[in-house]
């Protein structure tokens, strides 16, 4: 058999043999492969390409039928390898007919048993018995089947096989597609071929929502919960009255303007000063913390009223940011040799992707901060002051009231404003969509890229053909969103109840 592009020959022979021929060049053809492909008590009874002539199907005497195509070696070369098998005929395979359009195939065997099966999915739709046949044909649309019978007879069926490209496995394994060395977990819907392998895995992008998820909760829960902590319980009540409006506006800015200045000014000056971004990490919490030592001894900090404290912390915070940006180039020409994402993928192997998960994490972890901060703060504030002044009445301090009573009585609420800050993030769509580079990968790396459930239906439905398996897919995508939102809320709910009953006698 020769391939559409005549470059590649396939010959079989009686012993179950098959010989890959290169004849790219005609005048000298080459082998380049030669292998049993059945076993020694089998016969080859049929072989067919599937459209696009990656991939052959061989039938047997058995009726079994088996697809292969090339793989790249870990020596760089290419061999024909065995992908999957369908054993649901007995009788041996006679002919085989690819659809023109899909990855789907028409088998009959010698006892007139015909199949219909898809060979990315792995699913065989429906075995039917039509009498002995001699030669079976599937029309362009993949809607009928022309059968010829021994007497010479020609017999039309109808076929409805709508969307046998979605199948447990197709959504939710590693399927192994044409021209991969492996299976894998792969979105990728369309491109420009017409033989085209659709490529419909959740799993990137279940995995792309999670991880964008991840690292919002791991910058918004820290600071909105202590946030919070100290706002409802240590902040002098007219500074309370001042931050807490201002953070709660926050959560009306339009995430569509977060997105934007993620995508167009947070990612490049992030690219452009990474050590500097790293330093700020490691030197805000010292110099926190120093600060915190220096004031006691200030002359001066007694005249502080109390409750008013973080307000100066604000110049510090400013300060320490300053002095890391302003140390970001010198230490990346130290360190790094002037570029230290050039330095990441070079010496350590680490991808760098300008719009990467930092960036949608500092981003979504903004836009999640408000609600989170809002719901624990209240949490905190709604404590009956009896508790905490007979805590106080009997000798504890104002951070042993905290921690073992006023935390514990506030838990269900604070739960549940993190339980719902977790599902803020995992529907977010406009953040990701404009923060990333929508590449449905995974990677647990946290410079590369990445692609949610919400931003991939945003992309992708505009341009799906409604009714087409795509467009279902995409509609079965916002289900499982529904689905994962719905479990985070009812889990919160559950547990919320659980710690109410169980502190409710303090």
């Amino acid at each position: 058999m020769l391939d559409k592009e005549q470059r590649v020959v396939y010959v079989t022979d009686n012993d179950g043999h098959i010989s890959h021929i290169d004849v790219t060049d005609k005048s000298e053809p080459q082998m380049l492969q030669r292998l049993r492909v059945l076993d020694v008590h089998q016969k080859m009874t049929s072989l067919e390409f599937i459209t696009g002539d990656l991939s052959l199907l061989i039938g047997d005497s058995e009726g079994r039928i088996s697809q292969w195509f090339l793989v790249r070696d870990e020596n760089n070369n290419n061999v024909l390898t065995k992908i999957r098998e369908f054993h649901e005929q007995k009788a041996p395979i006679i002919g085989i007919a690819s659809e023109e359009r899909r990855k789907g195939f028409v088998a009959v065997d010698s006892a007139g048993q015909v199949g219909v099966y898809h060979s990315t999915a792995h699913r065989t739709l429906i075995l039917e018995s039509i009498g002995e046949q001699r030669h079976i044909a599937v029309s362009p649309r993949a809607d009928t089947l022309l059968a010829e019978d021994k007497s010479g007879n020609m017999q039309v069926w109808g076929l409805h096989n709508e969307h046998p490209e979605v199948s447990m496995s197709a959504l939710w394994g590693k399927v192994w597609y044409e021209s991969y060395e492996k299976p894998d977990y792969v979105w990728q819907s369309s491109s420009a071929s017409s033989d085209f392998e659709p490529k419909f895995s959740l799993i990137p992008l279940a995995f792309g929502t999670l991880k964008a998820a991840f690292y919002a909760m791991l910058i918004a829960v820290p600071l909105s919960i202590l946030g919070a902590i100290y706002t409802a319980y240590f902040m002098a009540p007219r500074m309370r009255s001042l931050v807490k409006p201002t953070i709660e506006i926050m959560a009306a800015l339009p995430t569509v303007i977060l997105g934007f200045l993620a995508g167009l000014w947070l990612a490049p000056v992030m690219e452009d000063n990474m050590p500097g971004v790293f330093t700020l990490l490691f030197l805000m919490p010292i110099g926190v913390l120093l600060f915190a030592y220096a004031w006691r001894y200030l002359p001066w900090a007694r005249r502080i009223s109390e409750g008013w404290q973080a307000a100066l912390l604000i110049p510090v915070v400013l300060l320490i940011a300053w002095v890391s940006f302003v140390l970001s180039h010198p230490l990346e020409v130290w360190l790094f040799g002037g570029d230290m994402p050039h330095w990441l993928t070079t010496e350590l192997g680490i991808a760098f992707d300008q719009r990467n998960a930092i960036v949608v994490g500092i981003a979504m972890g903004l836009a999640v901060i408000p609600t989170i901060f809002s719901m624990a703060e209240d949490a905190v504030f709604s404590v009956p002051k009896h508790l905490t002044m007979g805590s106080l009445a009997l000798g504890a301090t104002y951070w042993q009231t905290m921690v073992r009573v006023v935390l514990l009585t506030a838990s269900p609420g604070i739960f549940s404003a993190i339980m719902i800050g977790m599902g803020r993030a995992v529907g977010e769509t406009m953040i990701v969509l404009m923060a990333t580079g929508n590449t449905p990968i995974m990677d647990f790396n946290i410079f590369q890229g990445l692609r949610t459930l919400s931003a991939n239906i945003a992309v992708e439905m505009p341009e799906s053909e409604v009714a087409s398996t795509h467009y279902r897919i995409l509609f079965l995508s916002a289900l499982v969103l529904f689905i994962f939102t719905f479990f985070l809320n009812t889990l919160a709910e559950v547990v919320r109840h659980r710690l109410r009953r169980k502190y409710s006698s303090l």
